[in-house]
């Protein structure tokens, strides 16, 4: 009976007094940096030892310099001239050389019509947006392809003991700490609607208690989070962009400000949250594929903004998921509104976890397991200098300036493409016209060769 008692204090204590009470005062950052440092000499030290034993195997592929060197400046030239197609059938490749041939199609033309087609798949910038990205080393987690754990004896020690570390220590902890988040956001909420909004004080209460619940929400991740530039941080009345790679995105930007929100409407346990966060202040949920509650959130958005008092609004102008890796094509509906845009660059650090949450294969309880179970969450977040929408500039061109400077400050790409087409098929007519531009782009890229008659011509567009 008394070891029990002597664990389950224990337990208890080192809940309250190393994750509860560093949590409400603001305090671990510290030890939580020396944490990730220590974790990420350990990731250097696997790496070296897959190393080791690629090398003594016979693995290792080591390349010199020169070849290095020859081989990033082909992959340059490669990329920058990606629209460009060498492989021709061999008929136009007669026709180049100024040799008049008739031709007569074979089998084999149609591999280089293959190749690039290929060459186009394994190109592509846009869907592979939609899945997680792979890292450089080796860091003990399930989600990725990289697996040497049987190459050495402490690769298998080592993936053991952080197994033990991370699933009986640190989810253990996490868990309680994620629910003492959502007691305190369930009592908060009990506060906030029992007192009058009339009171001088409760603007900061509120500020106070709802910041204090997302505060507790990432320290249940071993958050590591570095704001720069905190003196652009978004005033009231104002609305604060941001690319978006998960729901976390909000819980890590409210862990410095307090914001109203905007977002699809959702179910489950996240659903259960936005109900519960409606209760005290105005948020602004909606449903995706409501022409009617497109129109709401413009009204009730330029509303919001016309008073200076209001809390500023958080926006996820992309409208979906995408995994940090670059910024898609941000919707212009908060760009038409007369007011100033905060922008603000996330950027996660991938090697201690997968921050993405691709919500068309796993449910956000599984994804919330699953930031529960990896290192930390460690990222940065750039606060943009706010800006306002110039004299002769539409919304549209507002929207993809912003965009842009959020790409540029966190390193990401930066995309034209809807990220919206990963949840809809695309139209007939619109996969028609992308075929048409992509067949005459071939044609125009391939540089024919002017003796190649129309008939011809038109022959080799009818076999594309």
């Amino acid at each position: 009976m008394f070891p029990r008692i002597f664990i389950l204090t224990y337990w208890l204590s080192t809940f309250v007094f190393g994750f509860l009470v560093p949590a409400f005062l603001g305090g671990t950052l510290t030890l939580r940096r020396w944490y990730i440092k220590n974790v990420h000499r350990l990731f250097v030290y696997c790496d070296d030892i897959i190393n080791e034993r690629k090398h003594l195997l016979g693995f290792d592929n080591e390349l010199t310099e020169e070849e290095i060197s020859s081989e990033e400046e082909e992959e340059t030239m490669r990329r920058s001239s990606r629209g460009k197609r060498r492989h021709l059938p061999s008929y136009v490749e007669d026709a180049r050389n100024g040799e008049e041939s008739n031709p007569h199609f074979a089998f084999c033309d149609i591999a280089p019509l293959l190749m690039n087609g290929i060459s186009t798949i394994r190109d592509d910038q846009v869907t592979t947006r939609f899945y997680a990205q792979e890292n450089g080393l080796w860091n003990m987690l399930t989600r990725t392809s990289i697996h040497p754990v049987f190459m050495s004896h402490r690769l298998n020690v080592i993936w053991f003991l952080s197994l033990i570390w991370r699933w009986g220590w640190l989810l253990p902890m996490r868990i309680l700490v994620f629910m003492a988040a959502l007691g305190w956001l369930l009592l908060a909420t009990l506060i906030l609607v029992l007192l009058p909004r009339s009171l001088p004080w409760y603007d900061k209460c509120y500020e106070w208690m709802i910041c204090l619940v997302f505060k507790l929400v990432t320290h249940s991740f071993s958050a590591v989070v570095k704001f720069h530039n905190p003196e652009n941080k978004a005033k009231n009345g104002g609305i604060c962009v941001a690319n978006h790679t998960s729901p976390l995105d909000a819980a890590v930007l409210s862990y410095d400000n307090c914001y109203s929100m905007i977002g699809q409407r959702h179910g489950g346990f996240l659903g259960f949250a936005q109900k519960v966060l409606d209760q005290t202040t105005e948020h602004i949920w909606f449903e995706r594929g409501e022409s009617k509650d497109r129109q709401m959130v413009v009204n009730r958005l330029t509303q919001h903004c016309t008073t200076g008092k209001n809390l500023p609004v958080l926006i996820f102008p992309e409208g979906t998921c995408i995994n940090n890796t670059s910024v898609m094509m941000f919707k212009k509906g908060c760009f038409e509104i007369d007011t100033t845009i905060y922008p603000v660059a996330i950027k996660y650090d991938t090697l201690f976890t997968e921050a993405f949450w691709n919500s068309s294969e796993q449910s956000f309880v599984k994804y919330l397991f699953m930031m529960l179970t990896s290192w930390a969450l460690v990222c940065d977040v750039y606060y943009l200098p706010p800006t306002r929408r110039l004299p002769n500039e539409n919304a549209i061109a507002f929207a993809n300036r912003v965009k842009s400077l959020i790409a540029r400050k966190g390193g990401l790409v930066d995309l034209q493409w809807d990220g919206m087409i990963k949840r809809k098929k695309l139209s007939e007519r619109i996969r028609q016209t992308l075929m048409d531009l992509e067949r005459q782009h071939f044609l125009e890229s391939s540089a024919l060769p002017r003796n190649i008659s129309h008939g011809n011509l038109s022959t080799l567009t009818s076999v594309l």
